[in-house]
């Protein structure tokens, strides 16, 4: 047995402990699709590029082939994986049912987070008559923050065209404190939201010493009526105003 097939093998046995670390968990999925190649770089290389697995099973076969070592045989067999897990094992994941009330997701968020070690980022969506339908989740795999890149969450909510959303996101350690982060991803995602249409309704940050809701506060209804996108737009629209010069008069200003 070769020092490389030895590597391989001491990775099998500790993935039946489940101590595997995430890039070991990676290296050793990439054992079939590669197999007489060592893969640790790569594993490490995808979760440089992606940030998790779970945003790797995300990516198209033009991203992952993107990667350094990634053929397309590997990123089709990659991509095949996280098709299977969003069609067949996601749907069975989410297990809050029936329309939309505040009090009773709260309730939810409590259960479903509460032996969450990593900080996490869910979006949930709403259909028109407030029912819960589904759920993303954007980030993962950190210990201490989330973030939530506008860009990507605006491909998510245009090609999905929820009715409304809810954020949710937690904190493993100390308590559910709204931060100035917290409080900034908070007004994007109403722009974003009220220049497609979607209700922003919720955002709760959960932690083991409490819940936040940015709706039961009172803080969700202040930023939604100062951040809308007609508040934003009329803004831009009077400052551009102001810039505008007076007609008969271009030039006046100038010296």
């Amino acid at each position: 047995m070769s020092e490389h097939d030895g590597h391989r093998l001491r990775l099998i046995e500790k993935l039946n402990s489940g101590a595997l670390q995430e890039h070991e968990i990676l290296e050793a999925l990439l054992f079939n699709a590669i197999p007489r190649r060592n893969t640790n770089d790569l594993a490490h290389r995808l979760l440089s590029q992606f940030g998790s697995i779970k945003s790797m099973f995300s990516a198209t076969l033009d991203e992952l082939c993107a990667v350094k070592g990634i053929g397309l045989q590997t990123a089709a067999y990659l991509k095949c994986i996280g098709v299977f897990y969003e069609r067949y094992y996601a749907p069975t994941e989410f297990t809050y049912e029936g329309k939309y009330d505040s009090e009773q997701f709260v309730a939810f968020v409590k259960e479903k987070y509460k032996d969450l070690y990593n900080e996490v980022l869910d979006v949930y969506y709403l259909d028109k008559n407030s029912v819960v339908y589904d759920k993303k989740r954007f980030t993962t795999d950190s210990l201490f923050n989330v973030s939530l890149e506008p860009q990507a969450f605006t491909k998510a909510i245009v090609e999905d065209q929820p009715a409304g959303v809810i954020l949710v996101h937690n904190h493993p350690f100390g308590d559910a404190k709204t931060s100035s982060l917290d409080d900034k991803m908070t007004v994007q995602c109403q722009i974003i939201c009220s220049m497609h249409n979607i209700l922003l309704c919720e955002h709760i940050i959960y932690s083991a010493q409490g819940v936040y809701s940015y709706y039961l506060s009172g803080k969700l209804k202040k930023i939604s009526k100062e951040f809308s996108a007609d508040r934003v737009l009329e803004s831009a629209a009077w400052k551009l105003d102001l810039e505008k010069p007076v007609k008969g008069n271009e030039g006046a200003g100038q010296v």
